[in-house]
């Protein structure tokens, strides 16, 4: 490869965009999607790609456990034996990873009593979410229509109609 090629390369893993990447690595905006086909180019993105997972220690596995916490996470165990929310640097990896976001709020509930209220609110991820990803997964939910045995169908139709007539 060039060094045109392997700065095309680099620029492309940043963000798996050819347009950009090829406008990054000086060539023309529309040659991205050619350079992705040049064979050792492809090559070299696979392997770049690989490495990406390596490091990120990301793999089919790990990414379906990550799943499994999400459909299988319980906002109980947020809680204390008291119904207390426990400090967020109490919770486990698997617990705080159901947490989208956090807000604490400090006010004065009641106006003029002088105690002020602290209100903990806490927005969890869609869990529906990643029940669609678990179910796509095991094929239980699927975007394809599956047409197989339509030629029986369709001559069965077509020797209906000529009966018919």
């Amino acid at each position: 490869m060039t060094p045109k090629q392997t700065r095309f390369v680099a620029e492309y893993l940043k963000d798996l965009n050819a347009t950009q990447a090829a406008i990054r690595a000086g060539y023309h905006q529309k040659m991205g999607a050619q350079l992705l086909a040049i064979p050792s180019i492809l090559a070299a993105v696979q392997e770049g790609q690989q490495r990406q997972l390596d490091l990120a220690e990301l793999t089919a596995l790990s990414t379906l456990r990550a799943i499994q916490d999400q459909v299988c996470g319980d906002i109980r165990c947020l809680f204390d034996a008291s119904g207390n929310l426990k400090p967020i640097k109490d919770l486990s990896r698997a617990e705080a990873a159901l947490i989208a976001g956090f807000e604490v709020v400090i006010k004065n509930a009641a106006a003029g009593d002088g105690h002020t209220d602290t209100i903990h609110k806490v927005k969890l991820k869609d869990q529906a979410r990643y029940v669609e990803m678990a179910a796509k997964h095991f094929a239980l939910l699927t975007d394809v229509v599956d047409i197989r045995g339509i030629d029986g169908l369709v001559s069965r139709l077509q020797g209906a109609r000529s009966r018919k007539g």
